[in-house]
């Protein structure tokens, strides 16, 4: 990737940063920032083991699903890197879905998607901020993990991210860096972050079940209009812990089988 499409990416997050109105370091829920610009965002836990997420475009609808099965600051992470995919490739490419099974994947579009979640996550003009007012401009060869794991906790980030970005950045170089990898290593993240008082829940899944609320308002309507079958109602209210016995005066169902909210998720496997 040159100089000019890092510097077009760049200016791409940050126009996206403000378009969700960022005034502080890092998204304190970048969840919920997804879905006030406009975004669907999905969350669901399909297992460690399984893909990371995908952007979609479903008639006029721009959708973001993440796997909450992974760790949160790399389900994070995720929102980031598809929200990239949106911004950069779905938008200008033509493409309808993208589906992302790891993000080392050293695919162009990987690789600026990649890019985009990092100046997303951690802009240049954030990072320095924070390390001049928050960390006293302490001198590099002076830092521990203390000093990453409050970056990590302040952007929401993952250690390693914050490392890479870091490095990236040219706060530090490969030398420090790996000194910090290493004491990570030796110490563990989350005492890293007890330490401080920083946000442990970076380093645990949320396993977290977020299905917008209208598109399962969507699918009671079709079911109580005898538009689809009530087995396609279970699949969808399966997804969020119910069935169609915690609903009221619905009415008995007689179609055939149609298709479903399942099928936005179940066709990603």
């Amino acid at each position: 990737m040159n100089k000019i499409r890092k510097l077009a990416i760049e200016k791409i997050a940050d126009s996206v940063r403000d378009e969700c109105s960022m005034t502080g370091y890092g998204f304190q829920n970048i969840f919920e920032a997804a879905g006030k610009i406009g975004y669907r965002v999905i969350r669901y836990p399909i297992g460690s083991d399984a893909f990371l997420g995908f952007a979609l475009i479903k008639d006029t609808e721009r959708i973001i699903f993440s796997n909450s099965s992974l760790i949160l600051s790399r389900e994070i992470f995720s929102i980031a890197h598809e929200i990239g995919h949106q911004k950069l490739h779905l938008k200008d490419q033509g493409l309808k879905i993208i589906k992302d099974d790891d993000f080392n994947d050293r695919d162009e579009f990987e690789i600026e998607a990649n890019y985009f979640a990092a100046c997303l996550l951690m802009p240049r003009e954030k990072v320095e901020k924070f390390i001049r007012l928050e960390l006293d401009d302490k001198d590099i060869n002076r830092w521990s993990g203390l000093d990453i794991a409050r970056i990590q906790t302040e952007f929401n980030v993952s250690y390693d991210m914050a490392i890479i970005r870091l490095k990236e950045l040219r706060i530090f170089n490969n030398t420090v860096g790996n000194e910090l990898k290493l004491e990570k290593i030796e110490k563990k993240i989350s005492r890293l972050l007890n330490a401080i008082n920083g946000n442990v829940d970076l380093c645990k899944p949320a396993e977290v079940k977020k299905v917008p609320a209208d598109y399962l308002e969507w699918v009671i309507s079709n079911y109580t209009e005898k538009l689809i079958p009530v087995n396609s109602l279970e699949k969808v209210l399966k997804y969020v812990d119910l069935n169609a016995e915690d609903l009221e005066n619905l009415p008995e169902d007689e179609l055939e089988e149609d298709e479903s909210l399942d099928d936005l998720i179940g066709r990603m496997d």
